[in-house]
């Protein structure tokens, strides 16, 4: 049985995956802005702990997709 207090770690590949669509497909604030922004941040902070290239690349391509 696992512990529930000991949560496993996304792998690089997964986190890439949440956040790309989180970018592609933002969430909006109360007042209708979206806020791929706060997403895109979070994935540039997020791509100096990546391990894994494929997944690194699938990131930063998608970042400079909307940072155009």
């Amino acid at each position: 049985m696992k512990n529930p207090e000991r949560r496993e770690k996304a792998t690089d590949m997964e986190l890439a995956s949440f956040l790309i669509k989180h970018i592609n497909d933002p969430c909006e604030d109360l007042q209708g802005n979206n806020i791929r922004d706060f997403y895109i941040r979070e994935a540039k902070r997020a791509l100096d702990t990546f391990q894994n290239p494929k997944a690194k690349q699938l990131l930063e391509d998608t970042i400079q997709k909307y940072s155009e």
